[in-house]
């Protein structure tokens, strides 16, 4: 069956009057559906057939905010013609988006004598996604065959232990530990007498999960039972028959890592554009020449669309839109490093079936002792959706509460929510633009991609190399970077040598995570210049009081250190800290 064929096959099964156009394997789909969740299955249906390489979704919805696009394109029109003829500067590289990928794939380019420019348009780089996940390194068991996800997570999870010990990165292999319980296969039970459904689950599942992950090449996988069980998780629910131990599962701090790959990137001359936003593309014939942003236009050999969420609209700026990204909102709890005893390894209990269009969450410790629960894992319209809501939060204790049962919920501090950006396809796009020369994708990177990053940064460069790129190595290039000193981390002579030093170490500014003013004027030195930037750089304002102790001293500094009034610190870039309605998350 060829692959029209197919595709008509799959749209037969929606009640809809659905066109679609095929072009070098990307299918564009039209129509009008009755809800977004329509939308969204539609899409997924035909991700999944064999040879689509790529769906760009323009099926219309009831309530699909068309004015809000209409607007936005007529704001960015305007931006462009205003910005167009401003040029910055020549590059050989203008990497899009400040996350992980695209700070790694920075980092990565500065190992060559290149010209390069990362453009945010945060205020910050980790603003996104990178910013607001459980720090998972994942070890590679769950991707399906044949994919890149595949191919990239168990070699990406094997580089963290060099990448972080050149970037003074904290990260440790805590393992995962994946209970069976008599929940475990529960579709199934009413088909088995329970004898035979205890064997199955406790005794024949654990194999084929450990030989999936044997086949990925994930290693050290261990299937264990009884009280061996409880010597791993002393707390972990009674009722559990058996558990899986994968060694390789790891965790660090994600915008630690974020900003300790833009701060080495940066001291290997690669240039950082805060506040820089893509309006357009100045393009000859199949190639882009120029990227237009809100400060002027970046000309460029080659561009590296690792936009996040919107690298679908980037794309569809250059001309080369060959997927959508449907956001999908993740919430996460953040429980007080009081309960750090009570749990020592990523604790999950497998479903199977798994739940849709994720690898389950869990209950995980933090590398600063902290708790998470989570994710939750909800198709949403809007891609800048990181509200929190009741209901998602009750949802998070249902589902894991029988991880450990007698858990106290009471101790949670915060919850937050990040916004993964699947495409239909459900994998990692790496690759050329099908119809810009000098465009190359890194799309669709949700979750393991933060584990698969360094391997997707060696990926995209390849896929550069073979576009064109010459690799001319940089002597120069250090792979260091050194973290800013800590006094929670520093013995006590340590700490006296440096307060003679410098006074500023030892007022403590952040009582609950023991930060000292010192920290916070060094990471304003390091370019922190809002009331997150210096909480993801030094956790001041993380503890137990979420802030209410020492957020008025941090702006102060703030103020102090930028020669600016306090009335202008602000905590994100998204609004002022003294004007009455601060957005963002919120406890």
């Amino acid at each position: 069956m060829d692959l029209k064929s197919k595709i008509e096959k799959v749209l037969k099964k929606f009640p809809y009057n659905i066109s679609f156009e095929i072009r070098d394997n990307i299918v564009f789909l039209y129509g009008e559906v009755e809800s977004y969740q329509d939308w969204v299955e539609i899409g997924l249906a035909v991700g999944k057939i064999k040879g689509v390489e790529g769906v760009v979704n323009k099926i219309k919805w009831k309530g699909y905010p068309e004015e809000k696009i209409r607007k936005r394109e007529e704001r960015r029109r305007k931006l462009y013609e205003e910005n167009k003829d401003k040029i910055i500067g020549e590059y050989d590289v203008v990497i899009i988006g400040g996350g992980v990928i695209g700070t790694i794939i920075a980092r990565e380019l500065s190992k060559y004598k290149l010209k390069i420019a990362l453009l945010e348009k945060g205020s910050d780089v980790s603003l996104g996604a990178s910013k607001a996940n459980n720090g998972m390194i994942h070890p590679g068991v769950a991707p399906p065959k044949n994919t890149l996800k595949r191919k990239l997570n168990v070699k990406g999870n094997a580089m963290y232990d060099r990448l972080c010990e050149e970037l003074g990165v904290r990260f440790k292999r805590v393992g995962s530990l994946w209970l069976i319980t008599p929940r475990t296969l529960q579709k199934y039970r009413k088909y088995l007498p329970a004898p035979l459904y205890k064997f199955v689950s406790a005794y024949v599942f654990p194999y084929i999960v450990k030989l999936k992950g044997i086949r990925n090449g994930v290693k050290g996988i261990k299937v264990i039972r009884g009280k061996k069980i409880f010597e791993y998780e002393p707390k972990a629910t009674r009722d559990a028959w058996a558990a899986l131990y994968v060694p390789s599962t790891g965790i660090l701090d994600p915008y630690e890592l974020v900003v300790a790959l833009a701060e080495n990137a940066q001291a290997n001359g690669v240039e950082i554009h805060l506040n820089t936003e893509v309006v357009g593309f100045i393009k000859q014939e199949d190639k882009v020449k120029g990227v237009v942003t809100t400060k002027g236009t970046f000309l460029t050999r080659y561009v590296v669309n690792a936009a996040g969420v919107y690298a679908d609209e980037i794309a569809e700026l250059a001309g080369a839109r060959e997927y959508t990204i449907h956001p999908r909102k993740g919430v996460i709890l953040l429980f007080d490093k009081a309960l750090k005893n009570w749990v020592r390894h990523c604790v999950a209990e497998l479903r199977f079936p798994a739940p849709k269009h994720s690898k389950g969450g869990g209950i995980n410790p933090s590398i600063h002792g902290n708790i998470l629960w989570g994710p939750t894992a909800v198709e949403i319209p809007d891609k800048d959706d990181t509200s929190v809501h009741r209901e998602e939060i009750y949802e998070v204790l249902e589902r894991y509460k029988n991880i450990l049962p007698e858990f106290p919920t009471n101790k949670l501090i915060r919850y937050f929510a990040g916004v993964r950006a699947p495409t239909f396809t459900e994998d990692f796009i790496i690759r050329p633009a099908k119809w810009v020369r000098n465009f190359l994708h890194v799309a669709g990177i949700q979750s393991p991609g933060l584990a698969s990053a360094p391997a997707i940064a060696e990926y995209a460069i390849e896929q550069l190399k073979k576009m064109g790129l010459k690799l001319e190595p940089n002597p120069n290039f250090n792979p260091r970077r050194e973290p800013i000193p800590t006094i929670n981390e520093m013995s006590l002579e340590e700490l006296n040598a440096k307060i003679k030093e410098d006074p500023r170490w030892g007022n403590i500014i952040c009582t609950c995570e023991m930060v000292s003013e010192m920290e916070i004027v060094e990471a304003i030195k390091r370019g922190a210049k809002t009331l997150d930037a210096i909480k993801r750089r030094t956790r001041a304002g993380m503890g137990t009081c979420q802030g209410s102790y020492c957020t008025l001293k941090i702006a102060e500094i703030l103020s102090r250190e930028l020669g600016v009034p306090l009335s202008e610190i602000v905590k994100e870039n998204n609004g002022k800290l003294f004007d009455g309605a601060v957005r963002g998350e919120k406890l």
